[in-house]
């Protein structure tokens, strides 16, 4: 394994020079639409047009100081993890609630905007060690895919009595088979079954802590279990998906996490036919399915295309499968084949559709761009120049070769001592 850090601030750099720009490069007219009789209905308007939103006025009613000072904590927390509210002020208004919201989806709870007890400590905690620093913070930091961010990981599975990484530094630690303590997420036991009963944020927060065990990514020079190496690339994949939807949204006026779920809830239903495809049709009878909703959705393609990257991103963030799914199979519907890749990988582990790898095997080299290949999309979100031949090359390893690939040339054997 070789180490690649990903960080919070790496990755935006990549979303605004990629990711926002592609999406639209003046959004200028934002989204604010619903699901109304099964289809998204976009409501575009120009900035012109469009009301000022309405600041929220604060609450008359005195707020106590002990309580003031909690929610500036909370605040100033939710800031130093990149949960952006604004300046601490101790009023937990519209800006805290969706910080709130975004930091329990990424712990993997529902995003009601209201932290619970648990949430509130784990935060805290997290926060205040942060700030202190020391040897295992460091670690974590260092080794974690999220950076930072991950200590919010490592301290709410310490405190759920998962492992005590942050709280005393261990000795190093030799390099933990892929799918060791965990097979039932790797060998396919529970996702063909399970379907949209897995929880993918559960899935790659148990991924992240499998990767960070074994000192970093998977590199392609040095795959030993290809099937873990795709759920890695699947997580990284889910995470970029949702950091692009959530720049879209913060070009919205108005909108919020809660609001973008309650909107992007229809999806599921409308995508009901093509997401069921999914696990039993080829691919390109999926995504006839899928462009028969695109034809009928009354949008035109640049709308329905950022559209279905907010619900992409408020699908994943939320753990709404359906919505997630149904999200990319509009994008690969609308000619954006290197999303393709998603439910490629939903496929490959079972998880919001039956297992198929066969099935997923085709959807990832239709969507991955081989080494050097020009006429494929390339991968929708920024990567080492060897992702796309590792995800290719662990394709190969866990469904076979593509029909009629050429095998690779046999190598001449070095005699010993060479």
């Amino acid at each position: 394994m070789i180490r690649k850090t990903l960080t919070t601030t790496a990755l935006a750099a990549a979303l605004i020079a990629t990711g926002a720009g592609r999406a639209s490069a003046d959004l200028g007219d934002a989204i604010a639409g619903g699901i109304i009789g099964g289809a998204i209905v976009g409501a575009i308007q120009s900035h012109n047009q469009r009301q000022p939103a309405r600041a929220t006025a604060p609450s008359a009613r005195a707020v106590p100081s002990a309580a003031r000072q909690e929610a500036r904590a909370v605040q100033t927390a939710l800031n130093g993890f990149g949960f952006d509210v604004g300046v601490p002020d101790g009023v937990l208004g519209r800006q805290s609630r969706a910080g709130i919201s975004r930091y329990q989806a990424y712990l993997g709870y529902a995003p009601t905007g209201d932290l619970e007890d648990f949430q509130r400590d784990v935060l805290l905690q997290a926060y205040q060690r942060s700030e202190m620093g020391g040897a295992a913070v460091t670690q974590v930091v260092m080794t974690h895919p999220d950076g930072r961010r991950g200590l919010l990981l490592a301290v709410r599975d310490e405190m759920l009595g998962v492992n005590t990484r942050v709280a005393a530094p261990a000795a190093p630690q030799p390099a933990v088979p892929a799918a060791a303590g965990v097979p039932n997420l790797f060998a396919g036991q529970g996702g063909a079954q399970a379907g949209t009963q897995v929880s993918l944020a559960s899935h790659c927060n148990r991924v992240g802590l499998i990767t960070s065990a074994n000192g970093g990514y998977t590199d392609l020079g040095r795959m030993t279990d290809a099937n873990f190496a795709l759920n890695e690339q699947f997580c990284l994949a889910r995470g970029y998906a949702i950091a692009e939807g959530e720049a879209l949204m913060a070009q919205i006026p108005g909108m919020t996490p809660q609001l973008a779920a309650q909107q992007c809830a229809g999806i599921a239903s409308s995508m009901q036919g093509a997401i069921g495809a999914l696990g039993v049709q080829p691919r390109a009878a999926v995504l006839a399915s899928a462009t028969q909703f695109v034809l009928n959705s009354g949008m035109t393609a640049a709308d329905l295309a950022n559209t279905a990257r907010v619900c992409l991103s408020s699908g994943y963030a939320t753990d709404a499968l359906p919505v997630a799914i149904g999200s990319a199979l509009i994008l690969g519907a609308l000619g954006e084949a290197a999303y393709g890749e998603l439910p490629a990988h939903h496929l490959m582990q079972g998880i919001g559709v039956p297992q198929r790898p066969d099935l997923a095997a085709d959807w990832f080299r239709a969507s991955v761009a081989a080494p050097g290949a020009a006429t494929v999309a390339v991968s929708f979100q920024p990567g080492p120049s060897s992702r796309n031949a590792l995800i290719l090359a662990a394709v190969d390893s866990v469904a076979g070769p593509a029909p009629g690939a050429m095998p690779p040339a046999a190598q001449p054997a070095v005699p010993p001592g060479k």
